[in-house]
């Protein structure tokens, strides 16, 4: 083949000559074979461009330096390709031009300040220095490790979590964090960057930091002004869409084929692959892709090659089409393929898990618990091409519905991180899982019974409203024009009493509704809410929801009934405000963070000390899960023992992944603990206890440690936590050896809940 590769720098890989000196390159994903001649391993930035540089040298590979491509334009049978200094005609033209020359702007006053850059050099330049690092993505979290070591280094997230990196770094950067030697905020923009400091926005309002140097590492686009020049379309207007391309990589333009970041395959790996693929189709050989043996284990029915097995899979599951074949190729290495018998659960109500499910064939059932007892109640048979799960993978809390198999089904079970990483790169996609929650939130918490196709055209007039913490949704006495369904985090409910004193009605989270009450009376808001923590939630105007109550009048009865419900349960709250006090107060100490917490009542305590022992006796190395210090609120005593979080810290970082949790919630430490007290330090509660466990004497052992020998008792470290007796029948032991009744475990929200509740019907009891 007659070729030429032109470069536009002096050097060979700009990308990866732009790397920090001695950055580590991973060659992922593990999974993928290397289908290209080029060398290319894991190893340091200096080994891999040596390596190519020596291929290149052996190969005599017609490589031109200094030929930046100024112009393209299509002719008959082929194009011309322009350069400041020359002109060549090709038959076919390959754009592996990358996305690096359209970096992200941050979009804040001072962005353009000379220390403000987008690239490291070397770390060896800065030492002792206050250092900024703002992105999420893996080169964001490489730079701030490379700092973190002779550096104060401050990690910028614009989302709750890190979402998108290699997991290895994830947990690379949070063990940074948990030693004190990073510190990272999490759901923060830059608001303003100045010469030596910078102004973030952070969930918990505006705060000022040092920044000697800022690296912004906020991703790039691919020029899309440039490739539209040129012919090529794009599969959508958004910032992320990508160029439409076939399966070959050919753009819209015959001949013209694109490759590597701009395809949206940012991995080094996958971007020599498609140029391999590319060339072996231009030369017209029968090429495979290189993942092709991976996805047909994967995808072992169905018949064809992969991509006629994904095309199939789009033709049945409207999600899959909406993500499109690359991001399904992608997302598929991440899945498992699940096929639950006839009657068997596929996950049940309150299991912690955040898995997506695709169902590929047959039908699943899903149910919930029938008010006033009883057996399951069916809500709704999805089938073919439907999915389920959205509601934990967004809010990622507890499962809000048991499913079924009907008749045995086929299912893609897709990971959490995986999930994210798609829905952040496809925004069809997105918008699809949005509008399920949607529906299903609604179906779940205010028309149990109504169709999906009856409830679609009141979904999709709803409205994203993201709150900060602290920030105010709305105020007692503004007009109700509005409800809204929380999608993430948790608001506060709360009115003024006589005399102005607030009085805590409820602490709403993730999965339910809020001033539904308006929809029905127009009359002003009765309470204000307060965002507890950083929030999404689904807004619903009032005319909307009126159009629809007027074309379903059957409905309002219903929603009447449950408004009337919460309205009395408020009264209720409002005429015994210490109950409200104690909610409040269990706010303020996160206590509501839980969803199983010790509470004692110090009124019935006859301080026996019996918790203490049975914790003591239950567990083989006689180490107690709990202390009796705590926090006091009124007769209540929260002492120091796990409340089993709705979102565990302590499992953010464990080198050993020695941490987990059951389907239940119980969080448990395995025996591989090494103690390195990450879990300690990321407990916010002081719940987490670094002990040398406790090892009964033998006469073995006390010669053999007398003479030196090698089975001295272990002095080792390691961490303990209450993890509710959770292999002991009966339950938690400190529950149960408490002779007069005070320690009860509880969920802090549904606990005060239900009391409220209870008070309300016996108020409507009594008339």
């Amino acid at each position: 083949m007659s070729y030429v590769v032109l470069e536009r720098a002096d050097h060979l890989a700009d990308t990866i000559h732009s790397y920090q000196k001695r950055k580590h390159v991973m060659a992922e994903p593990g999974l993928v074979p290397l289908r290209s001649e080029l060398p290319f391993a894991a190893g340091s930035r200096e080994s891999i461009l040596d390596g190519w540089a020596r291929l290149v040298k052996e190969r005599g590979i017609d490589v031109r330096f200094r030929q930046e491509m100024t112009g393209l334009e299509a002719r008959e049978g082929g194009f011309l390709v322009r350069t400041a200094t020359d002109e060549y005609e090709a038959k076919n033209v390959v754009l592996a031009i990358g996305t690096q020359g359209n970096p992200r702007r941050l979009g804040a006053p001072g962005e353009d300040l000379p220390h403000v850059v987008t690239r490291l050099i070397d770390p060896d330049e800065f030492q002792d220095r206050d250092l900024a690092v703002v992105g999420a993505g893996d080169s964001a979290l490489e730079i701030a490790l490379a700092l973190a070591e002779r550096n104060r280094v401050k990690l910028i997230v614009r989302s709750p979590e890190i979402d998108r990196a290699k997991a290895s770094l994830e947990r690379e950067v949070l063990s940074r964090q948990a030693t004190g030697a990073m510190e990272i905020f999490f759901g923060t923009t830059v608001a303003r960057v100045e010469p030596r400091e910078m102004e973030l926005a952070t969930p918990n309002g505006p705060r000022r930091v040092p920044a000697d140097q800022v690296f912004l590492k906020l991703g790039a686009t691919a020029p899309r002004k440039l490739l539209e020049s040129f012919g090529v379309r794009f599969g959508g207007d958004g910032p992320e869409a990508k160029p439409t391309l076939d399966h070959r990589y050919q753009s819209t333009v015959p001949g013209l084929y694109l490759i590597g970041a701009m395809t949206g395959r940012d991995l080094i790996k996958l971007g020599a692959n498609q140029g391999y693929e590319v060339v072996e189709h231009i030369l017209g050989r029968p090429v495979e892709p290189a993942d092709e043996q991976v996805l047909r284990s994967r995808l072992p029915f169905g018949t064809g090659s992969v991509r006629e097995r994904i095309a199939a899979l789009m033709g049945t599951i409207p999600f899959f089409e909406a993500a499109g074949e690359e991001a399904v190729r992608e997302v598929l290495l991440s899945t498992e393929v699940l096929t639950p018998k006839d009657g068997e659960v596929i996950l049940k109500k309150d299991d912690y898990s955040n898995t997506f499910l695709v169902i590929e064939s047959g039908r699943v059932g899903i149910s919930v618990p029938a008010t006033g007892g009883g057996g399951p109640k069916q809500i709704a048979t999805l089938g073919e091409g439907d999915f389920f799960g959205e509601m934990s993978l967004i809010s990622n809390r507890r499962r809000s519905a048991t499913a079924t198999a009907v008749g045995g089904a086929r299912l893609f079970e897709i990971a959490r991180k995986a999930m994210l990483k798609l829905l952040a790169t496809a925004p069809p996609a997105r918008a699809m899982i949005d509008r399920a929650f949607l529906l299903r939130a609604i179906q779940a918490y205010l028309f149990p019974d109504v169709a999906a196709d009856v409830l679609w055209p009141l979904c999709e007039q709803a409205k994203i409203v993201q709150l900060k913490k602290g920030e105010t949704l709305f105020s007692e006495g503004e007009p109700g024009d509005a409800m809204y369904l929380i999608r993430t985090g948790g608001v506060k409910v709360a009115k003024s009493s006589a005399g102005r004193r607030e009085v805590v009605l409820s602490y709403q989270v993730a999965g339910t509704y809020i001033g539904e009450a308006a929809l029905l009376s127009g009359a002003p808001r009765s309470a204000t809410v307060t965002a507890l923590f950083p929030s999404v939630l689904i807004r619903l105007d009032k005319k909307d929801f009126d159009a629809f109550l007027a074309a379903q009048p059957q409905l309002r009865a219903g929603l009447e009934q449950t408004v009337e419900k919460r309205r009395v349960a408020a009264l209720v709250a409002e005429s015994a405000p210490e109950e409200g006090d104690i909610l409040s107060n269990f706010m303020q100490g996160e206590v509501v963070m839980g969803t199983d917490v010790l509470v004692i009542d110090e009124q019935k305590c006859v301080r026996c000390d019996n918790c203490i022992r049975a914790c003591e006796g239950v567990h083989d190395d006689g180490q107690a899960r709990l202390s009796l210090t705590g926090d006091h609120y009124y007769n209540l005593l929260v002492p120091n023992s796990c409340m089993q979080c709705a979102n565990p810290l302590c499992m953010l970082d464990c080198p050993p992944d020695a941490i987990g949790r059951d389907p239940h919630g119980e969080v448990f430490i395995r025996s591989n603990c090494i103690g390195c007290g990450n879990c300690e330090r990321n407990c916010p509660y002081g719940n987490i206890f670094m002990v040398h466990p406790k090892r009964e004497p033998s006469l073995v052992t006390w010669i053999r440690a007398l003479f030196g020998g090698a089975e001295r008792p272990s002095d080792q470290t390691v961490a303990v936590k209450c993890d509710l007796c959770r292999e002991i029948a009966g339950g938690p032991a400190c529950v149960r050896s408490c002779p007069t009744g005070a320690a009860i475990r509880v969920n802090p929200a549904r606990g005060m809940s239900q009391m409220i509740d209870e008070r309300a019907l016996s108020a409507q009891g009594d008339g």
